[in-house]
């Protein structure tokens, strides 16, 4: 009988992460848990623009590969990179 398991993983942006679920997995699916990003202390900017997404990259057997990006911009083209919580959920065997 399948059964649905849940676990967190944090992934810094442009990188991968694994989770193992310790059993075959039929069925995965990623959302977004939380998101950190700053330009740094004591540094004030506009904000342009703040692009958070995550996606799973593969599964197989008992591990799934997920990916993320968190990115902000400011209009004079400072950037900053952060890190992404990831809710990964998956049906198994």
């Amino acid at each position: 009988m399948a059964s649905t398991k849940f676990l967190v993983t944090s992934v810094e942006s442009g990188k991968t992460a694994t989770v193992d679920f310790g059993s075959t997995i039929l069925n995965a699916s990623v959302a977004v848990q939380g998101y950190s990003v700053s330009f740094g202390a004591n540094v004030d900017h506009h904000v342009k623009a703040l692009k958070v997404n995550t996606a799973i990259s593969s599964f197989s057997g008992s591990v799934v590969t997920v990916s993320a990006t968190c990115t902000m911009e400011d209009n004079s083209s400072h950037k900053a990179n952060g890190t992404v919580n990831v809710l990964v959920v998956a049906v198994c065997d």
